[in-house]
């Protein structure tokens, strides 16, 4: 009796994690961005990861991880990491899904810049030298993209990522990835 008992209990746990990631799905990308933070204009590399799950027919939330920017040139420049959680809203064709993006985020933004000798930095009080900066901000996000049919779980999505928020952070980012569907 035990072992039924064990044996039911199995089957409604694969079952709900069956239909738990049946409308899920994973997105990975990199691409190019634009970013002016603090008086600084940055540019580079991108990429992000992400997790979704579909919550209607016309609608996904989706949450993860990005790289606004990384532009270190010598001593100098910033990169930027971020979590972000997003609601996406899609129209669906025969081609793929054509979806736009409205989120939020949290940045860590952390880097450095030389001094001239009549410089001063406001982050740590040096008169000479190196600024170093590390700071936290909150951001709001808007995208619009494509999902592109590959096959029956794999898509090909082209993003553009406006990214605007505290201290001045404003970033474009422009990014192809892929999307697979768990089903």
């Amino acid at each position: 009796m035990k072992q039924l008992w064990t044996g039911v209990l199995a089957a409604a746990c694969l079952s709900t994690s069956a239909q738990a990631t049946e409308k899920m799905y994973g997105v990975i990308g990199a691409g190019y961005s634009d970013a002016k933070f603090s008086q600084n204009e940055l540019r580079g590399g991108a990429f992000h990861v992400g997790l979704g799950h579909q919550i209607a027919s016309q609608w996904y939330v989706e949450g993860g991880y990005k790289r606004l920017f990384d532009d270190f040139e010598e001593e100098a420049g910033a990169k930027a990491d971020a979590l972000y959680l997003a609601l996406l809203g899609k129209a669906s064709g025969p081609q793929g899904e054509l979806f736009y993006k409205l989120g939020v985020m949290r940045a860590d933004i952390t880097g450095s810049f030389a001094l001239a000798e009549s410089g001063s930095c406001e982050y740590n009080n040096v008169q000479v030298g190196q600024c170093q900066y590390d700071e936290s901000v909150f951001a709001a996000m808007a995208g619009l993209g494509f999902d592109y049919h590959l096959g029956l779980n794999s898509m090909l999505r082209f993003e553009y990522d406006y990214v605007r928020g505290e201290d001045d952070l404003e970033v474009n980012i422009v990014s192809l990835g892929f999307r697979y569907n768990f089903n």
